[in-house]
């Protein structure tokens, strides 16, 4: 039996993780196992309203996995059409003894269950709903996925991090390398799903290839540095070192 939650988990911001120490405090005081069903994108992607993740699906369940015993990926596109009812049924009841929810949490066909449906369903299930309230940062704001997207957009990469409760990486692909007065330009590509500051030019680390540079965003995406030797296809993490040069 599990104690169970279910979000998109962008960023895995420092709302997130207060979420899931609390989950994984519930497992340990009721010997239970601790489990995170991980939506691959919020609903407002159906719409066309949503602008891009902050990280890819992949890091995001290399850092649940960091917290929780068992992580899924519940891809949105095939999960869209199912009743709020069956939704529950389906995932959530299943092998669940405590399931721990945020108190904005919709889930079924058009987002249209809410908590109070949650609560009666929980209840014929016997099974314990607990919500979580929203975490607030210094100046008493809640902590969100839409705020961070909205600061790396902006390039306000620090004040992003802060709320992330860890480095912002910008996950690229390495597409050709050339040469230009001694200095190796890279073009890169990144998934046009992924939030990235919309220009500037940034210092940047790459640090399992030890590699420093400029990050240059001017409707391409361009790496500068010197003597770079990278494969085409090369995956890059590329940490922000400070603020936009």
């Amino acid at each position: 039996m599990y104690v169970t939650t279910i979000g998109v988990f962008d960023g895995v911001h420092l709302g997130h993780k207060a979420l899931l120490k609390e989950v994984n405090r519930l497992a340990q005081e009721r010997n239970l196992r601790s489990r995170a069903f991980v939506v691959s994108h919020p609903f407002e992607h159906l719409t066309g309203n949503f602008d891009g993740l902050i990280m890819s699906h992949e890091r995001r369940i290399l850092l649940l996995s960091q917290y929780l015993d068992e992580v899924e990926l519940l891809d949105l596109r095939c999960i869209k059409d199912m009743t709020a009812q069956d939704f529950f049924e389906r995932i959530l009841a299943k092998d669940t003894a405590v399931l721990v929810v945020g108190r904005d949490f919709k889930f079924g066909r058009n987002a249209l269950g809410d908590l109070s449906l949650l609560e009666k369903l929980c209840e014929d299930r016997k099974i314990t709903l607990k919500t979580f309230p929203d975490v607030l940062d210094e100046n008493k704001e809640r902590i969100s996925s839409s705020r961070i997207r909205n600061m790396i957009r902006d390039g306000r990469i620090e004040q992003a991090e802060r709320l992330l409760g860890h480095e912002y990486l910008l996950e690229a692909v390495v597409l050709n390398v050339s040469s230009f007065n001694s200095r190796s330009v890279a073009l890169l590509h990144t998934a046009k799903e992924l939030v990235k500051p919309q220009s500037g030019a940034f210092q940047i680390e790459e640090q399992s290839l030890k590699i420093r540079g400029t990050l240059i965003l001017n409707g391409e995406t361009k790496l500068v540095s010197q003597d770079l030797r990278l494969a085409p296809g090369t995956y890059l993490y590329l940490r922000f070192m400070e603020g936009r040069l």
